[in-house]
């Protein structure tokens, strides 16, 4: 069975993920294992279990396994990375993915940011398993801008051309990359029809069940989320 880790920021980051692989591989193909990592440096570190039915897969005739990590902050994405790889490899495990937001740090900063990324203390190295970060400019949230489809599940009434003529922009053919804050262009745009968009999570699980998966995995519009699919790809053997 291969066997990949994935580290995220948060809960958000969490159910896409989980929710693209299923989606990609097909439920019966692939087991989904969530986790929260919690503690480190001033208190021991915790792996609490999250359960979820919608997220969580276990299929006895998988061929392939994922682990995803809620690191609970883009700042422990790396450091739990590094602390984990030996007890992944010792695990079985062949590949590690990580996938950050660059939010509240300026677009300006995003090669300084990289480059912090990519450097790897010696006293980790070398490193037990290959491994890849991905930043989701400016937050992941910019993915689901893009993918407009998902609009009128939310509401029959929400639509790209309301949108643009009352909020200004069109998600549909604008680079939502460029976006400051998309979680806050979220919230927005739901607000046109009443709802709301938080990191919360009966929200979160909204959307991310809206979303059109065979548009973004066919379409993908933004550099970072076609790198996650290539990634995904990879792991599957398509």
């Amino acid at each position: 069975m291969k066997k990949i880790a994935l580290f995220v920021e948060g809960q958000t980051e969490q159910f896409f993920v989980s929710k693209l692989l299923q989606e990609i591989a097909g439920q019966k193909n692939i087991s989904v294992t969530l986790y929260q990592l919690r503690g480190g440096s001033k208190s021991p570190k915790q792996q609490i279990p999250v359960s979820n039915s919608l997220y969580s897969s276990q299929s006895p005739i998988a061929t392939h396994a994922v682990l995803i990590y809620d690191c609970g902050n883009d700042e422990k994405v790396k450091s739990d990375i590094l602390e984990e790889g030996p007890s992944l490899k010792a695990q079985g495990y062949s590949r590690i993915l990580g996938i950050r937001d660059l939010f509240p740090l300026l677009r300006t900063e995003l090669t300084r940011l990289e480059r912090g990324l990519k450097f790897i203390p010696p006293h980790y190295q070398p490193l037990p398993l290959p491994h890849d970060i991905i930043v989701a400019v400016m937050e992941i949230e910019a993915w689901f801008l893009a993918e407009c489809h998902h609009y009128s599940c939310i509401d029959a009434n929400l639509s790209p051309s309301l949108i643009t003529s009352r909020l200004g922009f069109n998600p549909d053919v604008e680079d939502m990359t460029l976006r400051r804050h998309p979680s806050q262009d979220l919230d927005d745009i739901y607000h046109l029809v009443g709802k709301a968009y938080k990191k919360e999570k009966k929200q979160v699980q909204r959307t991310v069940e809206c979303l059109d998966y065979a548009e973004i995995y066919l379409n993908p519009k933004l550099t970072q989320l076609t790198e996650l699919i290539k990634q995904i790809d990879a792991f599957m053997g398509v």
